[in-house]
């Protein structure tokens, strides 16, 4: 360590000019980070997911018919739409449609361009109306936005009492992402300013600060640039990323730089001052807090290293903070120790060295208390803490549009949809089915109306929908699913076909159910543009099919495909006619616990229907917004428990080698744990049962999770590390009452810094990270005051003797 440091003394000028040309190069070299992120898809799910399945099968049925991105127009009145609405919206309607190649528009799907639509494109109390605009480039491109700018001028002079809105794939998307870059930025701006200020208050200089500030700067846009090149490489990223990226960096790195400086700071008020005597002080600082640091920044380090080994992308996206974590503890080894003997006295102007200041009154005595009373405190604590605990009954929200300002007009846009339409219709169950015979026979569609009746009659079924059921009901000319097994197909297609501009029913679901509300929050980001889709399926390979469509020979024989009418049924069977599905409208709410549980059923249901059939080798996958939530649910809860056992083991790695004990690490760890419990109670009781949510993002658990372990551990490392220096020469009451009066303040105020950095994320406008940083802000401050201040201790003097090997 000593020659390390003497030789950083000698290149000090050296090593801040290289640290300075690494983050200007990052900055005009590298990719930016969040021109990556707005032009990413970002896939969540992984590819064996049944609702990812679902999708590409689903892709079979009509492969020739995308959208790149679109929008949906909503046009409303709450007590009824006017004539005088009706002209406006057909007059404007007619101006966007003449200006289709100026204003960047594929084409538009209204009751003017498609009038057999009319009455299915307007809601049934006569409210709303739904215009769909098709867009040639995908949401998050210039041009994508240069168009719905074009279009919300012309809205602009809706009639006074009417609302036109724009939602759908390519407004909710663009809206999210200015929701997360703006909740980004203000979200730095205070924690630049709250760092600052809790370092000006810690220092008591102007200067002292600015090495912090400049060692983590430096660090996060080397970590940055690096992040974006990598994510061209293939490494998960999302708002995640950077947010946390922040968070840990501005916090963690802190935190280092602080315990660095502070003893620095101590070493130099027994030294003349001069230039040899402050490399010394160096030197000593660094073999003191050098390892101590390194072990912190370990912890955190491995946590977010770990998550790679999530299941779930969302969680794997913040793998990313590792490498920051690696880049910082490298500047806090060399650019921090550069700085501090640049400056030198002048780091802590103005303030006057005084002799060594050790003890702290407060810190003292709950040293005294802990030492003394030690069995009395642990149980005292479990007994208050353990009701806090109780509170945490895990509830869960999975409402992602919540993520977004629901004043943002795409939002509400979405919302008059949600209401005139009905949250079943917007979002319904879509299941793909496969078979090894093709369903375009006689036979194959027995075998659906067969599948289609025993759906229909399940008790929370409201209907179904799909080859032989396009209405959501069985034609009445066919009254039992025999008559399919004859020569009928015929007679069922003549029955599809003359209630041709009934089943424009289903363009309300297809309209709607795509919108990007499948993934969680960045979910949004990731939409799988079904809404042009679908209705480009609907009316290009329905409506115009259902024209020409010729009557089949009832004479047919068993097995053979259907000719003439065989586009009649594109929409729901695909050309080959091995893939099909099912639309499903289920009676609870899609959100609903009752509506998710449905799902695992449904689809061994529809296999076990199938099997009965003489379909051969079938296959059911489930999807759409409800059943994504469901599979989204149990990866969280697998992920947690998976990935949240390697981050404690990798924890309790670090622990053993710093420690050298047993039972020290896990006394840690069972602090951690129940610190976790404490927070998530009462968390969930703020937004629960105070604010009224329905439950926490679903998300939030882990998130909160890993930040307080991984995070939180460190001022114990800070305590322990310490400690063991001071019983090497002392009893152990008088060492940890010593490492408690040394450390009390620097954990004081790493822990302001850490959970005020992260409490900043409060501000961002997004429910999630809202959460999390209400979350963080409550767990880091309650470990660092209560635990380490009086559990930890205790814990140590009672158990820790029996676990040393010292």
């Amino acid at each position: 360590m000593e020659k390390w440091i003497r030789t950083i003394a000698k290149l000090r000028w050296v090593v801040l000019a290289a640290w300075l040309a690494a983050a200007l190069l990052s900055l005009f070299a590298l990719p930016n980070l969040q021109t990556i992120l707005k032009h990413s898809e970002q896939r969540f799910l992984p590819d064996s997911a049944d609702s990812v399945q679902a999708t590409q099968l689903l892709q079979n049925i009509d492969p020739g018919n995308r959208s790149l991105s679109g929008a949906v127009l909503v046009f409303s009145r709450d007590e009824g739409l006017r004539e005088s609405d009706n002209d406006w919206l057909n007059a404007t309607l007619h101006e966007i449609d003449n200006r289709k190649a100026e204003l960047g528009i594929t084409s538009v799907v209204s009751s003017l361009t498609q009038p057999e639509l009319a009455e299915r494109l307007l809601s049934q109390d006569g409210t709303t109306r739904l215009v769909l605009v098709n867009l040639p480039a995908a949401d998050f491109e210039d041009v994508t936005q240069a168009t719905l700018g074009r279009l919300k001028s012309m809205l602009a002079s809706a009639p006074e009492g009417a609302n036109a809105l724009l939602t759908g794939s390519a407004p909710l998307s663009q809206d999210f992402q200015k929701s997360a870059e703006n909740g980004l930025r203000r979200t730095e701006m205070l924690t630049i300013g709250l760092v600052l200020a809790i370092l000006l208050m810690l220092f008591r200089s102007p200067v002292a600060p600015l090495l912090p500030l400049v060692t983590i700067g430096i660090s996060f846009a080397v970590s940055e640039g690096l992040l974006g090149a990598l994510a061209q490489w293939g490494i998960p990223i999302s708002h995640f990323t950077e947010s946390f990226l922040i968070a840990v960096l501005f916090g963690a790195g802190t935190d280092y730089c602080i315990l660095l400086i502070q003893r620095y700071r101590e070493e130099l008020q027994s030294e003349s001052g001069g230039k040899i005597n402050r490399v010394d002080a160096l030197v000593r600082t660094m073999t003191s807090v050098g390892g101590t640091i390194l072990y912190a920044a370990s912890t955190v380090f491995a946590a977010f290293l770990l998550l790679g080994a999530a299941e779930f992308g969302l969680y794997r996206s913040a793998v990313g903070v590792s490498l920051g974590v690696l880049i910082t503890v490298a500047a806090a080894w060399t650019l921090t120790p550069s700085l501090l003997l640049i400056f030198g006295k002048a780091a802590f102007w103005p303030a006057r060295r005084k002799p060594a200041a050790r003890s702290k009154p407060l810190w003292d005595k709950l040293a005294a208390i802990s030492m003394k009373k030690a069995a009395l405190v642990l149980i005292v604590s479990v007994v208050c803490l353990a009701p806090l605990a109780l509170l945490f009954q895990g509830k869960r929200t999975f409402d992602d549009l919540s993520e977004i300002d629901p004043k943002l007009e795409s939002v509400i846009g979405f919302r008059q949809v949600e209401k005139a339409f009905s949250a079943g219709e917007v979002f319904p169950v879509t299941i793909a089915v496969t078979a090894k015979q093709s369903m375009r026979t006689t036979s194959g569609l027995a075998a659906l109306e067969q599948v289609s009746a025993e759906l229909a009659a399940l008790p929370y079924v409201r209907e179904v929908r799909s080859a032989v059921r396009p209405l959501g009901r069985k034609p009445e000319q066919l009254t039992v699913s025999g008559q399919l097994k004859g020569p009928n197909v015929g007679e069922l297609i003549r029955a599809l076909e003359g209630e041709q501009q009934i089943l424009m029913a289903a363009l309300r679901e297809i309209a709607i159910h795509s919108t990007p509300l499948s993934q969680g929050m960045l979910g949004i980001l990731s939409s799988a543009r079904q809404l042009q889709e679908g209705f480009s399926q609907l009316l290009q390979s329905q409506f115009d099919s259902w024209k020409r469509l010729e009557i089949a020979n009832p004479a047919q024989q068993e097995g053979s495909k259907l000719s003439a009418g065989e586009q009649a049924l594109n929409y729901y069977i695909a050309p080959d006619g091995r893939t099909a599905k099912f639309e499903l409208l289920l009676k609870p709410h899609p959100y609903s616990d009752e509506a998710m549980d449905a799902i695992p059923e449904l689809a061994s249901f529809v296999l076990n229907s199938m099997d009965r059939t003489w379909l051969e080798q079938p296959q059911a996958f489930v999807t759409g917004v409800t059943a994504k939530y469901k599979e989204l649910s149990g990866i969280s809860w697998r992920d947690f428990a998976r990935t949240g056992c390697l981050v404690l083991a990798g924890i309790a790695a670090v622990l053993a080698l710093l420690l050298r004990s047993f039972v020290k690490p896990l006394c840690l760890l069972l602090s951690l744990g129940l610190n976790y419990l404490i927070t998530m109670g009462v968390l969930e009781y703020i937004f629960v049962r105070v604010l009224g949510y329905a439950g926490l993002s679903w998300t939030v658990s882990f998130f909160v999770f890993i930040i307080t372990v991984a995070l939180g551990v460190d001022y114990g490392i800070f305590l322990m590390a310490r400690f063991k220096e001071e019983e090497q020469r002392s009893p152990r009451a008088e060492a940890m009452a010593v490492a408690l009066s040394t450390t009390g303040g620097i954990i004081r105020s790493a822990a302001a810094i850490m959970a005020g950095t992260f409490g900043a994320l409060a501000f961002s406008g997004l429910d999630t990270l809202v959460q999390i940083g209400v979350g963080a802000l409550i767990g880091l401050l309650l470990y660092a005051t209560l635990f380490t201040g009086l559990i930890v201790p205790s814990m140590i003097h009672l158990f820790g003797r029996s676990g040393s090997k010292r």
